[in-house]
């Protein structure tokens, strides 16, 4: 198995630095695209550096650099190398004038010489998986308003208000905690069915672009970069505030599919871009004229999306006497003596994400937790007419 990998990154609409940076085959990037294709074991990387912190740009570049140092196989402990680029980065960080605390996000994609795949993140860059037409989250935020959800403190991570709920509670390099590093297995094989890949984003891309469009993304027939590079067009066209930076990775069988997935008819330029000439080369390649190519791309996907309508959902109609029952005024019901009131449990104080006894976060749906409300909304209006009929 081999795999074929693109990234694109950016600066964006507004930010003066890219603090984002790429990692594709042992090239660090922090603008531009590249492409190669590359056998396992690899990684391949997306770090974003922290906003309001210091020299995240740099952080992020340093992550980068050293995990491309990293001789990977399966008998590498990729948790303990994180831990030890988080030190360096800490050590550097309070060595360097300006640079104190400076700290990056890192999601990352690890394949094995046995081909095992390996989600690892800290932060909350993010993974996807497109397959079967599907589009999926596999990574998980490590974010206030995540972690604040998860240990029932909100209902809803829309009380929070945005800065305090986007904002990270795990980092690489921060200078008041260890990192969490939580590691994600792709359970099922990863290249088996035709449309299989991954994405790894920046919240850059992924506030900006909806799993939806995504999906129409990655439908259309052209090669995987012009995909990825117009949801990247599309990003910015739909407001992205901050850096952008987006990774494909397909896996394929020989050349011939490789063609197919790139539709060029020499493929032979994309392979193992290794020294530094070729890889800025690369990244030169990429101008306003391949954006202006993508526009229309980004175009027809906005538009495919903006004509999906919602599914409505009709109330089925009551009959005379069910209404009837529902209009009538219930008879008083004999008052209740007032419950005892329960103690009150100590306030607890939310304790810090900590390296050693990880967090299992669990991905927020807020339309599974309407649908699931609704239902019970449901079930309380039939046990109240139930109610009503017996007395």
């Amino acid at each position: 198995m081999f795999y074929y990998i693109f990234g694109i990154t950016d600066k964006g609409n507004f930010r003066e630095l890219n603090e984002d940076s790429i990692l594709i085959d042992h090239v660090v990037l922090d603008h531009g695209s590249y492409e190669a294709c590359v056998s396992a074991p690899f990684i391949t990387a997306v770090c974003d550096g922290v906003g309001g912190e210091n020299a995240g740009e740099l952080a992020s570049r340093l992550c980068l650099g050293y995990l491309s140092a990293v001789d990977y196989n399966s008998t590498v402990d990729i948790r303990h190398r994180i831990m030890t680029i988080h030190n360096k980065i800490k050590k550097h960080g309070v060595r360097t004038e300006g640079s104190a605390n400076m700290q990056t996000t890192l999601c990352a994609l690890t394949v094995d010489e046995h081909g095992r795949a390996c989600c690892v993140n800290v932060g909350d860059s993010r993974m996807y998986r497109y397959v079967n037409g599907t589009v999926r989250q596999i990574s998980t935020d490590q974010s206030y308003g995540q972690y604040m959800y998860d240990h029932g403190r909100i209902d809803d991570i829309s009380e929070l208000e945005p800065q305090y709920s986007n904002a990270i509670v795990s980092s690489v390099g921060s200078t008041l905690n260890d990192p969490v590093i939580d590691m994600t297995p792709i359970v099922s094989g990863f290249g088996k069915e035709p449309d299989d890949m991954l994405i790894i984003a920046s919240d850059g891309f992924s506030d900006a672009v909806t799993p939806e469009e995504i999906e129409i993304g990655m439908e259309l027939d052209i090669p995987i970069s012009k995909k990825l590079s117009a949801l990247f067009h599309l990003a910015l066209r739909n407001g992205s505030t901050d850096n952008i930076s987006v990774i494909g990775i397909k896996p394929y069988m020989d050349e011939e599919e490789l063609r197919i997935l790139t539709q060029k008819k020499n493929v032979a330029g994309i392979v193992k871009l290794n020294n530094a000439d070729k890889a800025q080369q690369a990244v030169e390649e990429t101008s306003e004229k391949k954006l202006e190519k993508t526009a229309e791309i980004a175009d027809a996907i906005e538009k495919k999306v903006s004509s999906i309508e919602p599914p409505t959902q009709v109330m089925p109609a009551l009959n005379e006497q069910a209404v009837k029952e529902m209009t009538e005024p219930a008879a008083a019901l004999p008052e209740e003596p007032a419950p005892e009131e329960l103690p009150k449990e100590p306030e607890q104080e939310i304790t810090p994400l900590s390296a050693d006894k990880p967090v299992t976060l669990k991905v927020y749906r807020p339309e599974r937790r309407k649908k699931d409300m609704t239902s019970e909304l449901a079930k309380l209006a039939l046990s109240s007419l139930d109610d009503l009929k017996k007395i």
